[in-house]
């Protein structure tokens, strides 16, 4: 993905060029990136030495994002098994890491890994103090667009003296899971609802329109009960299958049909059929169920159609393999918007927990990418398998804070 980001020490800003002032480089970061693509969120829009001097850079709809770093300690208070449990996937994001093929990239990783590597922790305290010790922390901080003096946009303005509108430092984190359906390669009474394995030309049409057509008839990947349940699948990215004959088949995401993303749940919300504040997976399903005749109303909102691969179940205890190409480890790895998070990373998130609303942080590990997660604050949460994990990332929502470690000396901005 393109796109770079504004990071900041002492809350000066950076990005790929060091500037000699703020407003010069973020005008000739607009010329060269130009306006982009607006933020989605969640289910109502989804399912330590100090750096160079900084520059800025643009990102989705004109906005600005920044780093700015702060002391080493204390950092947050995190419970420790929520330290221990993120080793584990910190050492699978070190062993990418470590091997990069941008050799850029591997060698600001390179140190900082090979101490993990030789690391064994047996007490949380040990892993707090690595992080510490190795690694320098920065807020992520999202501006809004560039307006001028004279209150003309950006894009109107290029060579006019410009100040961000406003910065934010809390944004909208969700969560999402693996299904596990149960499932038919063939279909029958039970079965009746496909997904889709990617045709051999990718259509561009929408939902609706594959779906009057019938063009996707032969793709046919794996057929489920639910059209509920096939297309929260679509959502999620990947699941797990059960099939008659007791095999297990892993679906992970291959492709779309190009459609920009729209949520049935702002839908029914703007229809006044769901409380937009109320809506998650389990009220849209319950919607779905008690109104049959409109489900097919229902998912044709969504222009969007995912299409997957099969693979192997593998180790029944892992999680699926995300976009940095480990196995996510529940409430533990997350998926950012890598354009502004380095993937790999580790972060500090502080926000509401969903099991019981209360204010937590947690050390979480970058490991994956959505399509409905844009933006340098944009969290989504992954919380594991099945029925459980779905209620947990059904319920997460609510915004937090975002803090970035990387090696210690390292420009976040040089890692994206």
């Amino acid at each position: 993905m393109i796109g770079r980001v504004e990071s900041a020490t002492a809350a000066k800003s950076t990005a790929p060029r060091w500037r000699r002032s703020a407003v010069s480089a973020d005008i000739r970061v607009w010329k060269r990136l130009g306006p982009a693509v607006v933020f989605a969120a969640g289910l109502l829009g989804d399912g330590r030495a100090l750096p160079p001097p900084t520059v800025a850079t643009t990102v989705p709809v004109g906005t600005l994002v920044r780093f700015e770093r702060e002391s080493a300690r204390p950092l947050p208070l995190i419970a420790d098994a929520d330290w221990m449990a993120a080793w584990p996937a910190w050492l699978s994001s070190c062993e990418v890491l470590a091997s990069a093929r941008d050799r850029r990239r591997q060698q600001a990783w390179q140190a900082v890994c090979a101490a993990a590597l030789r690391l064994a922790p047996q007490r949380a305290a040990q892993v707090r103090d690595f992080f510490a010790e190795h690694m320098d922390r920065y807020r992520v901080v999202a501006l809004d667009p560039l307006v001028a003096a004279d209150g003309a946009s950006i894009a109107a303005s290029k060579t006019t003296a410009q100040a961000p509108a406003g910065k934010h430092t809390t944004g909208l984190m969700t969560g999402y899971y693996e299904p596990v359906l149960e499932g038919s390669r063939k279909r029958d009474e039970r079965f009746v609802a496909p997904v889709y394995r990617t045709p051999p030309v990718i259509p561009t049409a929408t939902r609706s329109e594959l779906e009057v057509s019938r063009q996707l008839q032969g793709q046919e990947l794996i057929w489920v009960s639910d059209p509920i349940d096939a297309y929260f699948l679509e959502v999620q990215g990947s699941g797990r299958v059960h099939l008659p004959d007791g095999a297990w088949v892993r679906l992970a995401y291959a492709a779309s049909n190009g459609q920009a993303y729209r949520s049935i749940g702002r839908w029914l919300a703007d229809q006044g059929q769901l409380e937009a504040g109320k809506v998650t997976m389990q009220t849209i399903r319950d919607w779905a169920h008690a109104h049959p005749r409109r489900v097919r109303e229902l998912l044709d909102q969504n222009p969007r159609v995912v299409f997957f691969r099969e693979l192997p179940l593998g180790d029944a205890n892992a999680g699926p393999v995300g976009t940095l190409g480990v196995a996510l480890t529940p409430g533990v790895s997350v998926a950012v918007d890598p354009r502004f998070v380095p993937l790999g990373a580790p972060l500090l998130l502080s926000t509401i927990a969903a099991a019981d609303n209360k204010s937590q942080n947690r050390i979480a590990i970058a490991q994956d990418t959505g399509n409905a997660i844009r933006g340098p604050l944009r969290v989504d949460w992954f919380w594991g398998q099945g029925p459980a994990a779905g209620e947990i990332a059904g319920r997460q929502r609510a915004h937090g804070s975002v803090r970035l470690l990387v090696p210690r000396g390292v420009a976040p901005e040089t890692l994206l």
